[in-house]
């Protein structure tokens, strides 16, 4: 967002996450993005981004807020929480968005003040491609809201998708957890190893990553929380506590996949 001219602060529960997301951000080798910065003064914008070590009504950057974007994992407690949290201290004029992957947006509402601002935006990662950005709302949302937030992601060059109703997962989220699931199938039932799924799906498609390194991607606990919590439970051939199996291994030796630096694979 500060590539393309807008004013972005950041906050997490530990500060020094804050600090070291703040950190990366400014690292980032615009060279690799696509597309690039189209703002002159990205590096000023980009240098600007605050960590908030918390929430406050008082500070200028949170009383002046248009939108605020929830980013957390896919635990509903943490999200009641946080969104609770959020429309404590926001502007009754600014919107209230979450980024969740699977969580509908009237299983969120409830924990916002003031439905009617309340809608997703959901990015894909990575998120320096050229992607796109679902964004939805429920009964409630106001409409002005939802186009709003595709006039954001239209300036942030993720082109919106806007979905009709609601829809766990919205469109390619649905589509992908078909192929995460058979992967997860294939090593459960030791028929091969993460690797050979990747190679055939990498070698068949051509896609430069295969199903396990996806996961690696989204983050392996993302992956179990929404096997264990989402609409995915009951529509595989093996139980979903077969294919958790395969996850939690990983998981209790603390490798979430790219954001730790090992998964599947090492990064």
């Amino acid at each position: 967002m500060a590539h393309f001219g807008v004013n972005v602060c950041l906050t997490d529960s530990d500060a020094q996450i804050a600090h070291d997301a703040v950190t990366w951000v400014q690292q980032i080798d615009v060279e690799t993005c696509e597309p690039k910065p189209t703002v002159a003064n990205w590096r000023e914008l980009v240098s600007a981004v605050e960590p908030l070590k918390q929430l406050d009504a008082s500070h200028k950057i949170v009383a002046a807020a248009d939108l605020a974007l929830e980013c957390v994992p896919e635990q509903l407690s943490l999200k009641k929480r946080v969104l609770r949290q959020i429309s404590a201290v926001v502007p009754p004029d600014c919107i209230i968005a979450s980024n969740s992957s699977y969580f509908v947006p009237s299983m969120l509402s409830q924990f916002v003040g003031g439905t009617q601002r309340f809608a997703h935006m959901h990015f894909h990662v990575p998120v320096l491609k050229r992607s796109v950005c679902d964004v939805v709302g429920c009964e409630q949302t106001d409409p002005t809201v939802l186009a709003r937030l595709a006039e954001l992601a239209e300036r942030i060059a993720q082109p919106p998708i806007l979905l009709r109703h609601e829809h766990p997962g919205y469109i390619f989220n649905w589509l992908l957890q078909s192929v995460l699931k058979g992967a997860l199938e294939l090593t459960a039932q030791d028929v091969v190893d993460p690797e050979q799924v990747d190679q055939s799906w990498m070698a068949v498609t051509g896609m430069p990553v295969g199903p396990f390194g996806m996961m690696d991607q989204i983050g392996l606990d993302v992956i179990e929380q929404v096997l264990s919590n989402s609409r995915w439970a009951g529509t595989s051939a093996l139980s979903t506590e077969r294919l958790l199996d395969v996850l939690r291994p990983q998981i209790a030796a603390g490798n979430l996949g790219v954001k730790t630096g090992a998964g599947f694979y090492r990064y």
